[in-house]
């Protein structure tokens, strides 16, 4: 089996404007990371940028630092109340940009998504001495940060604003990692593997009604879905073989003020090095995919079925 090298699309500045319909998404629902060198919209002012950098580092209490907009809440910083609200107004505004963006860019992905979080990086990702199930710089599949995403999918719109590269490490798509390394991650071939449990169904309603009162708790609630697509994250990190070995691996430079786009359940990824980044994530309904063959859901629900995960050869376009 011949692990894929997910492909980097470049879309410049003049392509946008003369883009075919569901040229974009075609992309994406392939595992494709599009690359925009000049940003399609409007960046934090220079101001916001400076600010950002200066004020927020000392203050940094998790990986990330936060903005959910559902919840209207800022995690991941402990400040004085004067820091915390510019910091939540600038990541609140570029989520805004970013949703209206891809409103404009992917208008199919849209229909009943979800704004899920603004979310700011200021570390440098090289040797920062995370728990490996947290680490940045080994290649994974992201998997249950939001919730129960029962197959929705995981959209990040990322934009490097250090004024160096911010390198990726890519390896795989979802379907010939799942296809290769189910059975090592710990996927079963039968039907239970996307039912969910009793214990997750009873966890899962006691959780909503939680969340109507706590808002933030609705990222506790898991599916079967979601431990199917954690086993896979864990495994992919955890497995030194599959970090060292370097069958489909590209490595993917990121420009400084470029905006990068990608499921990032989809295509294996691992940031190497970049200090200062904004990751803005929407939860997408897999409904909304034109090729719904190619979604994780699909994907792992063949393998259950002990057929071959792999995607299917649908031209592109079609």
């Amino acid at each position: 089996m011949t692990v894929k090298t997910p492909e980097a699309i470049e879309v410049t500045a003049d392509k946008i404007n003369v883009l075919k319909p569901y040229e974009l998404t075609d992309h994406l629902e392939r595992g494709r990371v599009l690359m925009f060198p000049t940003p399609p919209l409007e960046l934090p002012s220079e101001d916001d940028l400076r600010f950002l950098k200066e004020q927020t580092p000392e203050y940094h209490t998790t990986k990330n630092i936060s903005y959910y907009p559902r919840a209207g809440l800022l995690r991941g910083i402990k400040a004085p109340p004067d820091v915390e609200q510019r910091t939540l107004g600038i990541l609140k505004d570029y989520q805004d940009r970013v949703e209206a963006c891809l409103h404009r860019l992917i208008p199919s992905f849209t229909p009943d998504w979800r704004s899920a979080t603004s979310s700011l990086r200021v570390f440098e990702e090289n040797n920062r001495g995370l728990p490996i199930r947290t680490r940045s710089d080994l290649i994974h599949l992201d998997a249950g940060t939001y919730g129960a995403a029962r197959g929705d999918l995981i959209l990040r719109f990322l934009t490097n604003l250090d004024d160096k590269d911010r390198v990726w490490r890519c390896k795989g798509t979802v379907s010939d990692l799942v296809e290769t390394f189910g059975e090592a991650a710990g996927l079963a071939r039968n039907e239970g593997l996307l039912r969910d449990s009793l214990l997750n169904r009873v966890g899962s309603g006691l959780v909503r009604g939680l969340s109507k009162v706590f808002p933030a708790t609705a990222t506790l609630e898991r599916s079967a879905y979601d431990q199917a697509m954690r086993h896979m994250h864990n495994y992919m990190k955890e497995s030194e073989e599959f970090q060292q070995d370097p069958e489909g691996v590209v490595e993917i430079c990121f420009k400084p003020r470029s905006c990068w786009l990608v499921f990032a359940d989809m295509a294996g990824h691992s940031c190497l090095s970049g200090e200062f980044a904004m990751i803005n994530t929407f939860m997408v309904p897999r409904g909304n995919f034109r090729h719904q063959e190619f979604s994780p859901w699909e994907v792992l629900s063949r393998y259950a079925a002990g057929k071959s995960a792999l995607a299917p050869e649908i031209p592109f376009g079609m």
